[in-house]
């Protein structure tokens, strides 16, 4: 348990595959994205210390070099000889699950390590929010190396429904997929542009918007869209597991930060 194992790949299915592979052997996995600039990956490879990594074979030359292991997705030839069945790991709530790099106040990123126990606490409160219904085919857009993506890729997989993976949230509007998509979980600036090029799926039924303040202009705009029906203004830094406070805005409502999340106090 705990081990740290970094992850570059490609926004691709493997995205999902591999956090769940580190996870479901015990390890807690440390997004490093390939868009990063090698010195940035560098830094963050020494100062997680991870014995493994799980990339994309054509990814490894933009890495710099690293005591970790390399285990390829895409190229390993050892992976199809490993068991199906599940590896026998004890992981108690305490146990690291992830670690997220932030820009930190001193500029240079600083390591936010969160448990099992606090992100499992958090999938309960968006299990208890959002019906199966609505998560059954969540956009998945964000960079792992940010929180929102937590919700992205573990509360559809939690209820039985998809996790839709893009490059980022304005590929929506290009995206082979984009039908299957129910729910979106972006950043206000993100909707805003895919309003402004009608890129929103006829599909979608609820849009989050977090990390930035939430205008009561772009608020109607969301439920212009006809299809739209929930629109939720989330808040919380990536140390509080993803979302602290959330409000469920009314067609007609003045966005709030809204309420903090069950088991929890949010203090102004």
């Amino acid at each position: 348990p705990e081990v740290r194992v970094g992850l570059c790949v490609e926004r691709t299915e493997d995205l999902v595959i591999g956090a769940l592979g580190i996870l479901k052997a015990g390890g807690a996995y440390v997004p490093l994205d390939p868009g990063y600039p090698r010195e940035r990956l560098g830094w963050l490879l020494e100062d997680a210390q991870g014995p493994a990594l799980v990339a994309h074979s054509h990814l490894l030359s933009a890495l710099p070099e690293t005591a970790a292991t390399p285990v390829c997705l895409d190229s390993d030839a050892e992976l199809a000889k490993q068991p199906t069945t599940a590896p026998a790991v004890d992981i108690h709530p305490g146990h690291l699950a992830y670690l997220i790099y932030t820009s930190g106040s001193t500029g240079r990123p600083k390591g936010v390590a969160i448990s099992h126990g606090n992100a499992v606490s958090f999938l309960h409160w968006a299990l208890a929010t959002f019906a199966p219904e609505e998560l059954k085919g969540t956009l998945a857009a964000t960079s792992l190396n940010f929180d929102l993506s937590v919700f992205e890729l573990f509360a559809p997989l939690s209820s039985g429904g998809a996790v839709v993976v893009a490059r980022n949230a304005l590929h929506l509007a290009e995206l082979p997929t984009a039908s299957h998509v129910t729910l979106v979980n972006t950043v206000p600036s993100a909707m805003a542009q895919l309003l402004r090029l009608n890129a929103v799926p006829p599909g979608v039924r609820v849009i989050n918007l977090a990390g930035e303040a939430l205008p009561e202009t772009l608020a109607k705009q969301v439920y212009a869209v006809p299809t739209v029906q929930k629109l939720y203004n989330l808040y919380g830094p990536s140390e509080d597991t993803t979302y602290s406070t959330a409000a469920l805005v009314g067609r007609d409502e003045v966005p709030l930060i809204g309420r903090p999340l069950p088991a929890t106090r949010a203090y102004v």
